[in-house]
């Protein structure tokens, strides 16, 4: 099992929105591509394994602030699973099948610019403590990096 640092921002939604996607949905909103015209997926996604946690933040340009911890699961393992469908290739993240949460991310979120669909990792809660923010746990632009 491997933990990561996940810097969600204020280029989507708001911070109550971010937590409450996690929270109500168990869903983290990550693209796969930062590019459409590129076929590399972004840094470290491809990384994440089935059974890792996530430390989720969200950070604007004043400050930041933890949201807590989740696990990543496949959708049999997640109690709503059905709001997720097939796979990106070489990575854990699913694709949102049309429903509630898909409603829920088109009002701030911007679908993954190559697959043009929505996509993230379904997670769980976990009860454990995160580590502080720090904007240096981010090297660069790096928004997901192991802990």
């Amino acid at each position: 099992m491997q933990e990561w640092l996940y810097r969600a921002s204020d280029a989507g939604a708001s911070a109550d929105e971010t937590r409450a996607l996690a929270d109500e949905f168990g869903f983290v909103c990550r693209s796969a591509f930062a590019d459409a015209a590129q076929a590399q997926l972004i840094v470290n996604v491809a990384k994440v394994g089935f059974g890792d946690i996530i430390h989720l933040y969200f950070a604007d340009a004043k400050a930041g602030q933890s949201l807590g911890a989740f696990r990543v699961v496949g959708p049999n393992r997640h109690p709503n699973g059905a709001q997720f469908g097939a796979a990106i290739p070489k990575t854990t993240l699913r694709r949102v099948v049309p429903g509630d949460l898909r409603e829920r991310l088109a009002t701030n979120y911007t679908a993954d610019p190559k697959l043009g669909e929505f996509c993230g990792w379904p997670v769980v809660r976990e009860e454990r403590n995160s580590p502080s923010f720090l904007r240096e746990l981010f090297p660069g632009r790096n928004a997901l990096v192991p802990r």
